[in-house]
């Protein structure tokens, strides 16, 4: 059945997909070139704007999705009716356009610095900010609080039905509450994997005023732990089908149909 959360889960799987395959071209044509040719700058400028999109928008989704599961667990129709697969694609559409337009500082102003594809000046500043915001606290913040509000909500309606035998006709389905599960699974995936990588560019934003002259070994450091928190910060993008076959039952169920039926049709063929 179609609805509002499962557009912004579909949507938000497909961006997934597009980001780790374009993430693994690059990793076959690295970035990070230790010779500063046209090749190495333009793709260091296309990497950070596309994955900068990518990324942003898959967060963004994540975000209407569990703003979605508060709207659908809200005892008041008025509040329910928000949550509609229009509007859904509306919102889709409108924050690729969104980010598209937001994230263009990201090719404009990085270049090849010794090797690494970064920010000079104060950019690196202006940058980790931009990080602090859009990758840690807002997501977060959104999160927490639309994660908190749906669980009132659903301890509301859950004392609300609990006296009557028959809840068909309640406002939150199996399949809403599937959902729901979806996205308390997938949002608490993101803040463990997503929380280090802001702190991370708060420390290198924190460093770069406090710390005269950097050591060569202090750099060092940062940028390994830097790759490391990235790595993780990646790790969610791939994450939702585990998240999901770990959460849901009915996911697990109808994932399993797929492949049988899938193997059912190819073992007809080949006989």
């Amino acid at each position: 059945r179609e609805n509002a959360c499962s557009i912004y889960l579909l949507s938000a799987a497909v961006v997934n997909i597009i980001y780790l395959t374009f993430y693994g071209f690059i990793q076959i044509f690295p970035v990070n070139y230790r010779n500063v040719t046209t090749t190495a700058f333009v793709l260091c400028k296309i990497y950070l704007y596309i994955a900068g999109i990518l990324g942003q928008l898959a967060k963004t989704l994540l975000v209407l999705a569990s703003i979605d599961r508060f709207l659908v667990t809200n005892r008041h129709v008025l509040v329910r009716r928000y949550s509609t697969p229009k509007r859904a694609k509306y919102l889709v559409f409108f924050g690729f356009i969104f980010w598209l337009l937001l994230s263009i500082h990201l090719p404009i102003m990085t270049t090849i610095v010794n090797g690494q594809c970064t920010g000079v000046g104060i950019y690196v500043t202006i940058r980790a900010i931009y990080v602090i915001i859009f990758v840690g606290l807002f997501p977060i913040i959104t999160l927490s609080i639309f994660g908190f509000l749906t669980y009132r909500n659903m301890k509301q309606l859950h004392n609300r039905i609990r006296p009557t035998a028959n809840n068909a006709d309640t406002p939150m389905h199996r399949r809403d509450r599937d959902l729901l599960k979806l996205v308390i699974s997938e949002t608490v995936v993101y803040l463990i994997t997503a929380g280090p990588y802001p702190l991370m560019f708060l420390e290198t934003m924190i460093s770069l005023y406090a710390v005269q002259n950097k050591s060569i070994q202090y750099s060092q450091i940062e940028v390994f732990m830097l790759n490391i928190v990235s790595f993780i910060l990646f790790i969610n993008s791939a994450a939702p089908f585990y998240t999901y076959i770990i959460a849901s039952k009915s996911f697990r169920r109808d994932f399993t149909r797929i492949i049988i039926n899938g193997y059912r049709k190819i073992t007809r063929r080949l006989v």
